[in-house]
């Protein structure tokens, strides 16, 4: 059945993963990058309120999903201040760390999982528990970025 479910997923969905991991690799090492590429990763909450969007669990669904955004924001921007080492004219030094690789991860497979349970268990995927906590860990994850573009922005000056 695993197989089957991994081999049933759109072609498009591997590269993806695959661009991800790596993203999510090169944010393990100490790099300097550009601050533009963090300013718009908060866009993530784009796609988040798109699938958040297409979930039938009324209003107590976009409560769910804003406190959690607000949490996650909270989250990433007391986060970044200790991975943040300098900045300087549109460049920031960032401290290696594994939180980046953890929200790539669970944005890809919180989607991936949603689509599964559409595909094989549609009692699951329409019940209201199951938008609720895909409700929640998308605002978490979307929150992050937020938060940690903050706090990049709000940093070293």
């Amino acid at each position: 059945m695993v197989f089957s479910i991994l081999a049933g997923a759109p072609v498009w969905v591997w590269p993806v993963l695959m661009c991800l991991v790596w993203l999510g690799l090169k944010a393990t090492k100490e790099r300097t990058v550009s601050t533009w590429p963090i300013y718009i990763m908060p866009m993530v909450g784009v796609l988040s309120l798109n699938a958040v969007r297409g979930l039938d669990g009324g209003g107590g669904i976009w409560v769910a999903f804003v406190f959690a955004y607000l949490v996650g924001m909270r989250l990433g921007r007391r986060f970044q201040p200790g991975v943040v080492l300098s900045k300087s004219q549109g460049q920031v030094t960032l401290s290696g760390e594994w939180a980046t690789f953890l929200v790539l991860m669970v944005v890809f497979w919180m989607n991936f999982a949603g689509g599964i349970a559409q595909a094989i268990a549609p009692e699951v995927y329409t019940s209201f528990g199951f938008h609720a906590v895909f409700a929640v860990i998308a605002g978490l994850a979307a929150g992050s970025f937020a938060g940690r573009a903050i706090g990049v922005y709000r940093a070293c000056g």
